[in-house]
Order: structure tokens, then sequence, then C-alpha cells
């Protein structure tokens, strides 16, 4: 195994634990958040540090987050498009159907008095960008 393989396997798994019930598009737009944040002058450059980032993916890194220890098994159909997914967004060939999306959330369960709701609170600098599934994206 080599480090890019090493970040499609971590993008593969928070694609997964997200957005496997949001369908094809929903995983596809949280790998690009991921993309764009990695792409971005404003925000970390590295792929383990984007999807590391305490409170960021709360499937990952949210203490208590019921997601933190459900791994796929074998055979699962979602997992399976999660790896092609990550394959493609992390190689660069997939459209990126967020409009260039940094952030998102479930604004049906996220708590009003989460960090989220800050961060979102300006509409000019942090404009939504699509709603996909459940999701709704910002930039």
């Amino acid at each position: 195994m080599n480090w890019a393989s090493f970040f499609k396997a971590l993008l593969s798994i928070v694609i997964w634990r997200e957005a496997r019930g949001e369908g094809r598009d929903g995983m596809r737009a949280v790998a690009h958040v991921i993309r764009n944040r990695v792409d971005s002058s404003m925000l970390p450059d590295q792929w383990e540090d984007v999807i590391e980032a305490k409170w960021q993916f709360s499937s990952l890194t949210a203490p208590g987050d019921s997601q933190l220890v459900v791994w796929p098994k074998q055979p699962d159909p979602a997992f399976e498009e999660a790896m092609q997914i990550a394959g493609l967004v992390y190689g660069g060939g997939d459209f990126d159907l967020t409009n260039g999306a940094h952030f998102y959330a479930n604004l049906a369960i996220v708590p009003p008095t989460s960090s989220f709701w800050k961060i979102i609170a300006d509409k000019d600098a942090h404009p939504q960008t699509a709603v996909i599934g459940h999701h709704t994206f910002f930039k």
C-alpha cells in the first residue's frame, strides 16, 4: 500500500459513514467537500489533515458519534461504491456537483447551538451551493 491508497481508503470510510444512505450523488458530494477543502488555500492541504480534523466529519472524529465504531462488512455494495467514488474524486476524475462547497450538514438534525451554525451565519461569506439528499452544502 502507498500513501495515495491510504488516503483513498480513509476517504472511502468517510464517504460510507457520512452518506451511505444518500445514494451515489450524496456520497460523491461528501467526497467533493473533502477534495474542495484539500484544494483550498485557506484550509489544510493534506488529505489526512482534512479528513481527521476534529469535529469536521463527525463519523470519524466526534466522540460519542455512533458511526465511530461502524465498519463495512463484506459484501457491502454501498462501500464498494464509496471506494469507486473515492478513487474518482481523489484522482480528479469526477465533476463537483456541490459547486465548490467546503461544508455540509443535515440541517434537520444539526442542533442550532452547534458550531456549524456559527460558520454559516454569514450567508454572504458562506453561500448555500447545493442540496443533495438530506444534506445542504455551503461554500
